[in-house]
């Protein structure tokens, strides 16, 4: 068990800033690969899009793929053909959600386009056609953008424009903002490290100061919906919103993905597994491992580190309503209350880490 005592809170004694900088730096992760990547993700331009598939199946089917079309407007002539399937299975299933998510599969070389290189891409949309799920599906596309700043072990996101144009009714669905997901397989080759497809990783195997900073996140973003022990019932490989990363000999990364349940979203269909001790989304609770308080350190000093920019990036992120930033920001200033704060620290996450 860790040691909750005051003197065992050594890094709220207020580490210098250089020293502070060098644990942001452990974090960042390996040096992306030296090759050329494919340009989808190199940049944060909003990309403006229209795609073309028979959308009144694709929201009543959980499988198959569909022929599609995507036309890029930023570069007139620009068109490919493609397929498109439905994703997000628990939306569809649940019919919580009118609109599903979408996975795009390229052909080969994606006709010289930004969508060169690519695989399977997934693009995050919103849920109702409402600007309220526009907004919601903004902050899941923050949320990811402040794991980028955090580490490179994270996966890319992309803005886009999207129009939606049913080729079977030969009208527009609608227009939304939405945003691509960099491919599980493609952070991996980034990264110099390979997509592990095992049924169970326990948590001492993930190296530490990766785990930690991905537990921190957890509970920065409110998210509880997540596991890189178990697979999901029914499922073979592990794990539940996370991805991992690494060698068979080690180490292993959990990278995270999928936060529409977190309290920063705090989306109206948003759920609590009844099994933990909070009753709210927005209520935050630490999942994280108890072995490696050392780790848990850095990683609070890393979200230290750079603090002003996340909050940077939520401030000018101007595609937010200034309803839904000032409430982004109000749970972001609420994590940083408690994590400049001893006693909170002791409180609200080392009396909680979890026993394995």
């Amino acid at each position: 068990m860790i040691d909750l005592t005051q003197d065992n809170l050594w890094w709220r004694r207020r580490l210098p800033i250089g020293v502070l900088m060098t644990l942001a730096v452990l974090f960042a992760g390996p040096a992306p690969h030296a090759a050329a990547q494919p340009p989808l993700f190199e940049s944060d331009d909003l990309l403006r899009l229209r795609i073309e598939a028979p959308f009144r199946e694709l929201a009543s089917e959980e499988e198959g793929r569909f022929a599609a079309r995507l036309v890029l407007f930023d570069t007139p002539g620009d068109t490919i053909q493609l397929e498109v399937a439905p994703r997000g299975k628990s939306r569809l299933r649940s019919r919580i959600c009118d609109f599903p998510g979408l996975m795009l599969f390229f052909p080969d070389g994606a006709g010289g386009t930004v969508f060169e290189g690519q695989g399977p891409v997934p693009v995050v949309t919103h849920c109702k056609n409402r600007d309220s799920y526009e907004q919601l599906a903004l902050l899941e596309y923050h949320a990811y953008r402040t794991y980028n700043i955090l580490t490179d072990l994270s996966l890319r996101v992309r803005l886009a424009q999207i129009e939606y144009y049913d080729s079977e009714r030969n009208r527009t669905v609608t227009e939304r903002l939405g945003f691509f997901l960099e491919n599980y397989d493609v952070l991996a080759s980034r990264t110099d490290w390979a997509r592990l497809r095992v049924p169970l990783i326990p948590p001492t195997e993930y190296e530490a100061d990766q785990r930690a900073l991905f537990e921190v996140f957890q509970y920065f973003i409110g998210n509880t919906d997540w596991s890189y022990t178990y697979a999901p019932p029914g499922e073979t490989e592990c794990c539940h919103n996370a991805v991992p990363i690494g060698s068979a000999a080690g180490p292993v990364y959990p990278v995270p993905f999928d936060f529409d349940q977190a309290g920063l979203v705090d989306a109206p269909y948003a759920t609590i597994d009844p099994s933990l001790p909070i009753r709210r989304v927005r209520e935050r609770l630490y999942r994280g491992i108890c072995d490696a308080p050392q780790s848990l350190n850095g990683a609070l000093g890393a979200f230290e580190v750079y603090r002003p920019e996340i909050q940077s990036l939520f401030e000018n992120a101007e595609a937010l309503s200034d309803r839904t930033r000032s409430k982004a920001l109000r749970y972001i200033d609420e994590f940083y209350e408690t994590i400049m704060d001893d006693r909170k620290v002791a409180r609200e996450l080392l009396s909680k880490c979890r026993t394995f």
